[in-house]
């Protein structure tokens, strides 16, 4: 007895047997058909249910290995836009250092020219009081020597005036 179709339990409760001579009790040939049916059926529905279960639990890993790809890319993602941020932070951080550096030379060279200014200033009032204080000098010496010349003057009349009074 060759089968290609996978055997029922009610392939296994109803077949017959051919009897021969001296051949098995029926009955017992039927309760033990009977009993091999049962066992068959649950080993069946214990195959369904595992099969199920097995389909289940393969969706649930593919679930799984979807969201693990899903939180790899989303890690990358993540990690590339740290390190995208990082690199834009130390670009606009060498940005501002050189801009920094820039206004600090100019204010240092715009100082250095108000400080040339300020000295040059300095010096314009110094020989601007030095030409004052030479001015000043040659106005009392002029004094000075117009001041000698009317006491000079003075004297002069007065010995005039003495000699005109003496002889008069």
């Amino acid at each position: 007895m060759t089968r290609k179709k996978p055997l029922s339990p009610i392939d296994i409760q109803s077949h017959n047997f051919r009897t021969k001579l001296k051949g098995y009790d029926k009955d017992d040939v039927k309760l033990f058909l009977n009993a091999i049916a049962e066992s068959y059926q649950e080993l069946a529905l214990d195959n369904a249910k595992m099969s199920r279960e097995v389909e289940r639990l393969d969706a649930s890993l593919e679930e799984f290995r979807s969201r693990e790809n899903l939180l790899k890319d989303a890690l990358y993602t993540a990690q590339k836009s740290a390190d995208d941020l990082k690199a834009q932070a130390s670009r606009e951080a060498q940005s501002i250092v050189k801009e920094a550096e820039l206004k600090g030379e100019q204010s240092v060279r715009e100082a250095m020219v108000r400080a040339h200014l300020v000295e040059r200033q300095i010096m314009d009032l110094k020989l601007e009081r030095e030409a004052l204080i030479s001015s000043l000098r040659d106005m009392i010496n002029r004094l000075n020597h117009l001041l000698s010349a009317i006491e000079e003057n003075k004297e002069k009349e007065n010995i005039q005036a003495f000699s005109r009074g003496s002889a008069e």
